[in-house]
């Protein structure tokens, strides 16, 4: 009786991957027709793009832009996580933290980023550091936010149950508060990975000394159109694989929680 609901779910799955993906040749057929009717120079072909990025691809560019540009998001985005789950929790479990720190991280998250960035620049200079601490700063708000809110809302029974059972202050909160805020603090993190992916090109394009933005931003001042559009491909590449893995690994560790929700495993 359970495996029909499984086979069901599977095939209704699959029915939406492939409209996904028939949607997504439908935009690259669009891009195609439309460059070709226009015939712009400062509008080139999807077909001339997808040559332009394999030619990037096996170039000294992998080495020089693409290779650290994924090293500063995940970097960024690890130091965001981090910071974001740790003082989420501390701030949604004890009130008094949350009173001290509510205006000031109101004040701090409605800045912003880009602002941001000539302070980094006189801190840190050119390079993969402040590239970094950009990401770092912008991508930390919706973890942060996610994590604290799930913390405060929590069921009181729940909190008072395991404080019952001898649970108190660290083994309290990554044994059933971190375990109950999961869901909340995956979303967060879903969120903040495009947000480092969008701040790391800002943050190359104004301050960087190499990355894809910087590429990005040399190949259209020197009219190398084509190629920056290549560039913005590698980004929507790097963009869909984070996000493949992160709903790889979320499916993963929450398994839990698709199984009380939906009420059929998968």
């Amino acid at each position: 009786m359970i495996r029909a609901p499984r086979r069901a779910a599977r095939l209704r799955r699959a029915g939406l991957w492939g409209l996904g993906w028939v949607g997504l040749g439908v935009a690259m057929l669009v891009w195609q027709v439309v460059a070709v009717v226009k015939h712009s120079a400062l509008f080139p072909t999807f077909t001339a793009t997808v040559s332009t990025l394999w030619q990037m691809l096996t170039s000294s560019f992998v080495t020089s832009d693409l290779i650290p540009s994924v090293i500063r998001l995940l970097i960024g985005f690890a130091i965001s996580a981090l910071i974001g789950i740790v003082v989420g929790l501390l701030t949604g479990y004890y009130r008094a933290v949350r009173e001290w720190t509510t205006a000031f991280f109101d004040f701090s998250r409605s800045l912003p980023t880009p602002l941001l960035i000539p302070v980094a620049l006189v801190l840190f200079g050119l390079g993969g550091t402040m590239v970094v601490v950009i990401i770092a700063t912008a991508a930390v708000w919706p973890v942060l936010i996610n994590t604290a809110n799930a913390t405060a809302a929590l069921e009181p029974t729940l909190v008072d149950t395991a404080r019952c059972l001898g649970l108190r202050g660290p083994a309290l909160l990554t044994k059933v508060i971190l375990p109950a805020v999961s869901p909340q603090i995956f979303a967060g993190l879903r969120v903040g990975i495009s947000v480092s992916l969008a701040v790391l090109v800002v943050a190359e394009i104004l301050g960087g000394s190499s990355g894809i933005g910087f590429f990005i931003s040399s190949a259209q001042q020197s009219f190398q159109i084509t190629a920056s559009y290549a560039g913005v491909l590698v980004l929507c590449l790097i963009g869909w694989v984070a996000d493949s893995l992160f709903l790889l690994v979320e499916r993963r560790l929450l398994r839990w929680q698709r199984g009380i929700v939906g009420g059929v495993h998968d």
